[in-house]
């Protein structure tokens, strides 16, 4: 029995220690746990983008990415019904749009995409100048994570998440 108090006892006098220096601590939550990232963690990274909903015209279909992963849209006459972390005179008036189909992002490509028909996005913006260029875009901004939990595709009337 004495052993089962001590133990309680020196389990009580490391947390009573560890608690206070990691509620205080600058250190991520991340490194409190080793390399995990926590679902707090993305939380606020996402807090940092840029996250737009936009309105605008199909100005090109661009096919898909190498391994059938994504839909890559030009599209233009870009009009900003919101945005978060970031200033509406910004946003140009074309943006290439990369729609994921897969499990991970709508589940399934979306229909019918075609040059001067309406589409309304909500997804993370990234200026032109942060852009990767890739073999569908050398120069425009980007519009990408059109998905849940982020954003959505919204096109023929229906809403792709």
């Amino acid at each position: 029995m004495l052993l089962k108090k001590k133990w309680l006892l020196s389990l009580l006098l490391a947390a009573a220690l560890i608690i206070p220096f990691a509620a205080t601590s600058h250190a991520s939550p991340a490194s409190l746990v080793g390399d995990q990232t926590s679902k707090h963690d993305v939380t606020a990274q996402d807090e940092e983008k840029t996250v737009v909903t936009v309105t605008g015209t199909i100005a090109e279909n661009r096919g898909y990415d190498e391994d059938k992963e994504h839909q890559h849209l030009l599209v233009n006459n870009l009009n900003v019904e919101d945005i978060e972390n970031g200033d509406a005179s910004e946003v140009p008036d074309q943006a290439f749009v990369s729609i994921r189909i897969d499990d991970q992002g709508t589940d399934g490509e979306i229909p019918n995409l075609q040059a001067g028909e309406p589409i309304k996005l909500k997804g993370e913006f990234i200026p032109a100048d942060e852009a990767y260029e890739t073999p569908h875009n050398c120069c425009d901004a980007v519009i990408h994570f059109v998905h849940d939990p982020l954003g959505y595709v919204e096109y023929g009337g229906t809403v792709y998440k």
